[in-house]
C-alpha cells in the first residue's frame, strides 16, 4: 500500500510539473475552457473479523466493512457489500448489503457500508472475506466500479 501511495504521489508530481511546463509553453496560445477535475475514485474493503458492536452485547458476530473513496464528490452511492465463508466444494454468500442512495450518508468524497455481518451459530472456525462494488452519480454520469476483495480470506471462530 505504501509503494502504491508513493507512486501515485510520484506520478501525481510528474503530471502537474508536465501540466506546468506545458500551460508555461503554451502562454500565446488561445485561451481554452477550463479543465474538469478528473474523479479518482476507489473501493476500499477491510478483512472480515469479528464485530466488537456485537461481542459488547453478548452476541458473536462476524463483519467486514468498505468505503468507496473519491476526490470529487460522489452521489447516489449504491456501495454493495458481500461476505463469504469458504467452502468445500464453492464459496457462500452469508451476509449483503447496500447503502441507501437516498439517504444523505451517501454522498460526499467519503462513502461508507459497515453494515455487512452474520450471526455465529458456533465457535467452528471458518474463513471469511468480503467483496464490495458501487454505483454512483460522479460529474453528472452514472459510473460503476469493478468488485473489489478483501485482501486476506481470515479464519474466525465463527461458524454459520
Amino acid at each position: 500500500m505504501k509503494i502504491f501511495l508513493i507512486r501515485t504521489l510520484a506520478l501525481a508530481g510528474l503530471y502537474f510539473i508536465s501540466l506546468t511546463s506545458i500551460s508555461m509553453a503554451s502562454a500565446s496560445t488561445p485561451t481554452r475552457s477550463p479543465k474538469v477535475e478528473k474523479p479518482l475514485c476507489r473501493i476500499e474493503i477491510d478483512l472480515a473479523h469479528p464485530s466488537t458492536y456485537f461481542r459488547n452485547r453478548g452476541v458473536p458476530a462476524v463483519k467486514v466493512n468498505a468505503r468507496s473513496l473519491c476526490n470529487v464528490i460522489q452521489r447516489e452511492v449504491v456501495l454493495s457489500v458481500q461476505l463469504y465463508k469458504v467452502g468445500l466444494l464453492f464459496d457462500h454468500l452469508v451476509a449483503t448489503s447496500k447503502t441507501n442512495a437516498a439517504l444523505p450518508s451517501s454522498q460526499g468524497k467519503k462513502v461508507e457500508n459497515n453494515e455487512t455481518f452474520v450471526l455465529c451459530k458456533n465457535k467452528k472456525v471458518t474463513r471469511y472475506y468480503g467483496v464490495a462494488s458501487a454505483t454512483a452519480l460522479i460529474n453528472g454520469q452514472r459510473v460503476s466500479a469493478p468488485p473489489a476483495r478483501s485482501r486476506e480470506i481470515v479464519p474466525i471462530a465463527c461458524g454459520t
